[in-house]
């Protein structure tokens, strides 16, 4: 899924108690938040203030595949890269791993777009593409 000839971002953490569901191992809906945090961090990390201050981004599509659980104490690795960029989407995949093994958790897809500070979708102009490499 992610392309080792492109930029990759990633973070590391360990499962939280809170993360916990009634199974034992994380709770889905904690892979999805995983995957909008590391969103999240990678443009915080890479926008300059005056794109930080003009635009924000929201999840339009996210398709997620599970494959294997994480339990309280794992480390997890997650890493992302975008991918395609239309006039105001881009795609963006996520993928989560067992920081220790390599094991793939948890791997998403997902489209987003650009929106000015009142919501209203804006274009993915060149400086924007050229943040996160974007061909």
């Amino acid at each position: 899924m992610l392309d080792p000839s492109s930029p990759i971002f990633e973070q590391t953490r360990m499962v939280e108690p809170g993360e916990i569901d009634d199974m034992n191992h994380v709770n889905n809906v904690v892979y999805v938040k995983w995957a909008n945090d590391i969103a999240e961090q990678h443009w915080l990390q890479r926008a300059p203030k005056h794109l930080r201050e003009t635009c924000d981004w929201v999840m339009l599509k996210h398709c997620i595949e599970y494959k294997k659980s994480a339990v309280l104490g794992d480390k997890i690795l997650v890493q992302t890269q975008v991918g395609r960029a239309t006039n105001v989407r881009y795609e963006r995949f996520v993928v989560i791993k067992q920081a220790d093994t390599g094991v793939v958790l948890a791997q998403t897809t997902a489209d987003w777009c650009a929106v000015d500070k009142k919501g209203k979708p804006m274009g993915i102009s060149r400086e924007l593409r050229n943040i996160f490499e974007i061909a």
